[in-house]
């Protein structure tokens, strides 16, 4: 089962970009839409490959399929940076992530006919818990609202139908054709970003708006989240995963991303604002165990 491991170091190369993705959108004035744009518009590089990989049309419908998807990801992680501007990194992407693998069984049921072994199931549900359970907050043992949960929770089926849509793309057209219609659709979507007026202003002053040190900390993280994708995919398109179970699996970004968060809030508490006090760490701890257990019934 290859693709449960590929999904594993794609997740932990994805907590590496969101540590930097909330460095960058909560700490610059790189706003979300301009770094939405950026995200997005370096996708159309990917058709330099297409001299070593070759490139077949597929039938019109996927590839109208696949540009849509690629589109629906922008405007997906441009709410996903909204989210994450306004929250804690360790709990908006739990959040997202928490709630993804719960819409996507129903998208993927819906869409794709997709139905679990036994085991999968429960490793779902252990996995589903870890997720919920690490992205809610508690004052005074009651749970509270946390800042940009609604939105976080938008972003999340958002994402599930991204990746539930391509799933059906790589059941129909070669990997490398369909990763690279995908990426197109990205780059269309980014383009569309251009026709408002006020994002046009922002997108286009961002050089004299950033340092060079946000420059050199925001292109090799777009690099990270390229290769991390890559990996994403070509898991999602191997014949036997499930892409339920693959974006469950996500859950498992948390215990890296509480790692890095917990570091770097000694290390740079002016940058990084995590709250880390004993409660929070033992909910959080409980909620690893959860995940960890998930993953062992995954091997069955």
């Amino acid at each position: 089962m290859s693709w449960i491991f590929l999904t594993i170091f794609a997740n932990f190369l994805s907590a590496l970009v969101s540590i930097t993705d909330k460095y960058i959108v909560s700490n610059t004035k790189l706003k979300p839409i301009s770094y939405t744009f950026y995200s997005g518009i370096f996708q159309i590089l990917y058709i330099l490959i297409i001299p070593f990989m070759g490139f077949h049309v597929p039938e019109f419908r996927y590839l109208l399929l696949g540009v849509f998807d690629g589109a629906l990801f922008i405007f997906t992680l441009l709410i996903f940076y909204k989210a994450l501007r306004i929250g804690e990194a360790s709990r908006v992407v739990p959040t997202v992530g928490a709630s993804v693998p719960i819409f996507t069984a129903s998208l993927a049921y819906i869409i794709l006919g997709e139905k679990l072994t036994a085991w999968q199931f429960i490793s779902f549900v252990f996995l589903v818990l870890g997720g919920v359970l690490i992205s809610s907050k508690f004052s005074k043992g009651k749970m509270i609202a946390i800042k940009g949960v609604l939105i976080a929770i938008f972003a999340g089926f958002l994402f599930a139908l991204y990746y539930t849509l391509m799933k059906l793309l790589y059941f129909n057209v070669r990997f490398f054709d369909a990763f690279l219609i995908i990426q197109i659709g990205g780059f269309l979507g980014s383009t569309f970003l251009l026709l408002s007026k006020k994002h046009r202003i922002e997108i286009f002053n961002i050089p004299s708006t950033i340092s060079r040190g946000t420059t050199n900390v925001m292109l090799p993280a777009k690099l990270l989240a390229a290769f991390s994708a890559l990996i994403l995919n070509y898991a999602i398109s191997i014949e036997g995963s499930k892409i339920t179970v693959i974006n469950a699996l996500q859950a498992v970004q948390y215990g890296f991303l509480l790692l890095l968060a917990v570091i770097l809030s000694k290390k740079i508490p002016s940058l990084f604002h995590e709250q880390l006090s004993r409660n929070i760490i033992t909910q959080k701890i409980i909620s690893i165990i959860l995940i960890s257990v998930g993953l062992y019934f995954l091997t069955f």
